[in-house]
């Protein structure tokens, strides 16, 4: 069986001024804020975008225990469980193996450049990670988290 060389075009080509026109302008990317916050003049769903989506979708990440968040049970970090353990080395290991498998499935377009656990002295967990975007470039950043 022979392969076709030819083309054949069915209906008309856009002009080029026309795919120039219909390109997106503003390539930031908008969303709202989870969890719902009041904000002063646009209530509880206002739109965001850039770092302040980017931030709020890491909290929301690593503050969320697995099985909390419907219709995604996988979603989350589960980092309560580690309360109650004693604050060493292995636990630190275990938390950070913990959020960089969560980051790796649900914040792919995030880069974990730096990440830190410590213990705070109400015995709470401190997460601080230095991110940034993969296509973008000078996009550092940093996020903390308190559990």
């Amino acid at each position: 069986m022979a392969i076709p060389t030819s083309t054949t075009t069915y209906g008309k080509l856009i002009p080029p001024k026309a795919l120039r026109d219909a390109t997106l302008k503003d390539s930031k990317v908008y969303g709202f804020n989870y969890p719902p916050q009041a904000s002063p003049g646009n209530g509880y769903f206002s739109k965001s975008s850039g770092l302040t989506i980017v931030t709020s979708s890491i909290r929301s990440l690593v503050r969320t225990e697995r099985g909390e968040r419907f219709m995604l049970p996988d979603y989350g970090c589960n980092l309560r469980k580690f309360l109650m353990e004693p604050m060493d080395e292995v636990t630190f290991r275990l938390i950070k193996e913990e959020i960089e498998t969560s980051f790796r499935k649900y914040l792919r377009a995030i880069n974990i450049g730096k990440l830190q656990v410590f213990e705070t002295k109400q015995f709470n967990i401190e997460v601080k990670l230095f991110c940034s975007l993969r296509d973008v470039k000078n996009s550092n950043f940093g996020v903390g988290v308190r559990i």
